[in-house]
């Protein structure tokens, strides 16, 4: 049953999870909250019929299946979201080492030391943009660059998979919680076991 929050909530599927009765005098928004629970309790009773549950076990793996498909879809989306990362760092390198070609080949008309010298002052920033590139495609074993044309087109192939693969992480992972609100809800449906007393020993 809701407690201190005024604020009605909304759900679907399996309801939202309910807790125990307050306790005190009873007060408009207690009658209000004891009927907003029955109403949990109808609608996760109704979910558990719907998805063909038989006893609490078939919930409870369920529940755990649920948990091991978003947990796996999850991995699957941030490898991709990596791969993205990954591969757009890799462009920018590439295109700054493409911006930089003009600088680097006049670098190599140059006829003497002093004038190559003077050549690569007057362009520091693109040889700081294509020493750093090259250090990148070594450090990653870069043999040959390919095309900017190609690289962007694995990047946008990459974004399209992440698209599909953020839906299917949402699918899961709303699945997951209504059976999680379902398993919480019928949990606290289910009579408690009363707690035994403990035998007292008294001096006489």
């Amino acid at each position: 049953m809701l407690t201190g929050k005024r604020s009605a909530p909304r759900g679907k599927g399996a309801g939202r999870p309910f807790s125990a009765d307050r306790s005190g005098a009873e007060t408009g928004y207690d009658r209000w909250a004891t009927k907003h629970n029955l109403q949990q309790m109808a609608k996760t009773v109704l979910y558990y019929e719907e998805q063909g549950f038989s006893s609490v076990e078939e919930l409870e793996e369920a529940f755990e299946a649920a948990s091991a498909n978003m947990r796996e879809s999850f991995a699957a989306l941030k490898k991709t979201e990596g791969l993205i990362s990954e591969k757009k760092e890799f462009q920018r390198h590439l295109l700054n080492y493409i911006s930089t070609k003009p600088a680097r080949d006049d670098l190599k008309a140059q006829k003497s030391e002093k004038a190559r010298k003077a050549w690569r002052e007057q362009h520091e920033s693109d040889f700081i943009l294509a020493d750093t590139a090259v250090r990148y495609f070594k450090s990653h074993g870069v043999a040959k660059l390919p095309s900017s044309k190609v690289l962007q087109k694995e990047i946008e192939q990459l974004t399209v998979q992440k698209n599909g693969q953020y839906n299917d992480y949402r699918e899961k992972r709303d699945r997951f919680r209504e059976l999680q609100t379902a398993r919480e809800n019928i949990r606290q449906m289910q009579p408690q076991k009363p707690k035994r007393k403990k035998e007292q020993d008294y001096d006489r």
